[in-house]
């Protein structure tokens, strides 16, 4: 059960009570965020519900297999009002896209989330850090409105588990992860059906978008961190797209020594999204936040803008002081 006992049965409670829902996500989104709202989608469905499913940005080309991801939408509903508005794996009302930061026609308004900046800025917040991904407070959730649900929901669970947590590589994977990743196999998900999908179905395109950006690989003068770049001149050379890029930033983090990567990806002339990955104690998320961005320890992000070299210099700075031992910058500064 998460940490919240009140958060969690006030959002159930509510859950029951309202007869029309809107579920949405983060632009972009990942497949926690696709599985999250997939599984909830389903539960409440079956519960008699009027279900809408948004995001602005379609389903990454290895998550459409997941049960249900034909009913995500691209445009908001008019004319119409929803009891609950619900954003899942959203941190923030603005990762969300400008449209739905703007859309007015729900009643109440409800966040799931795990991420380590949520502010709580919902009426109901069930909100966990603590959590793996989404996923697993969705789990709780649609476990306790429907102890019944089907494999389809199972496999969108499972799937938003395994992805948040690299495919339980990361620190996040802890037992509660493992636990209800196995109740979920134990259901009948077979771990290696999911894998293929999310990790062994690549297009060729995408291929020759990671032999282009292997080739900006850039590593700090300490070895302790290190980047790669997309742009937008790669996608038209290859044939890609954002949806392309997902897990490129594990190239530079994998690097022996390195305890801060980061992709920079090309969203306009000037203008990059950064995502960083990070070992063991680094904390990225606090990195982040000072380019006004957040996200969890080891996995954030943020939007600068300038040249790729220009960001580049800044965040290797960046890395360098949050590295520094204890009393180096004094020490530094002191000219010792």
């Amino acid at each position: 059960m998460p940490l919240c006992q009140e958060q969690f049965a006030a959002l159930v409670a509510a859950c029951r009570q309202a007869d029309s829902f809107l579920l949405a996500t983060h632009v972009n989104p990942d497949g926690d965020a696709v599985g999250s709202c997939l599984a909830l989608a389903a539960t409440l469905e079956k519960l008699g519900k009027r279900v809408v499913v948004y995001d602005q940005d379609p389903v990454p080309y290895m998550f459409r297999f997941l049960p249900g991801a034909e009913i995500f939408r691209d445009r908001l509903p008019e004319g119409e009002t929803f009891d609950l508005l619900i954003l899942l794996d959203c941190s923030d009302p603005a990762r969300s896209g400008a449209d739905l930061e703007q859309f007015t026609g729900y009643r109440r308004l409800a966040c799931i989330d795990h991420h380590l900046t949520n502010e709580h800025f919902a009426e109901l917040n069930l909100v966990d850090s603590q959590a793996s991904a989404t996923a697993e407070l969705v789990y709780e959730v649609v476990a306790d409105l429907d102890p019944d649900f089907d494999l389809g929901v199972a496999i969108n669970i499972y799937t938003g588990i395994l992805t948040d947590t690299g495919s339980f590589h990361y620190a996040n994977a802890g037992p509660r992860a493992f636990a209800i990743a196995g109740k979920m196999v134990e259901m009948g998900v077979d771990p290696w059906q999911v894998a293929q999908h999310v990790y062994e179905s690549e297009p060729v395109s995408r291929l020759q978008l990671l032999g282009l950006v292997l080739q900006t690989l850039r590593i700090a003068p300490d070895g302790k961190a290190a980047c790669v770049v997309v742009t937008r001149e790669m996608y038209a050379r290859t044939g890609t797209s954002a949806e392309h890029t997902d897990r490129l930033v594990n190239y530079p983090r994998s690097i022996a020594g390195v305890e801060v990567a980061f992709l920079l990806r090309e969203v306009e002339e000037k203008y990059f999204k950064l995502s960083f990955r990070s070992r063991g104690n680094v904390n990225v998320a606090a990195l982040a936040r000072e380019f006004g961005g957040g996200g969890h320890k080891n996995a954030a992000g943020c939007h600068l803008r300038g040249t790729s070299e220009e960001i580049i210099a800044l965040v290797f700075r960046k890395v360098e002081q949050l590295l520094a031992p204890p009393g180096a910058a004094t020490a530094a500064a002191a000219g010792l």
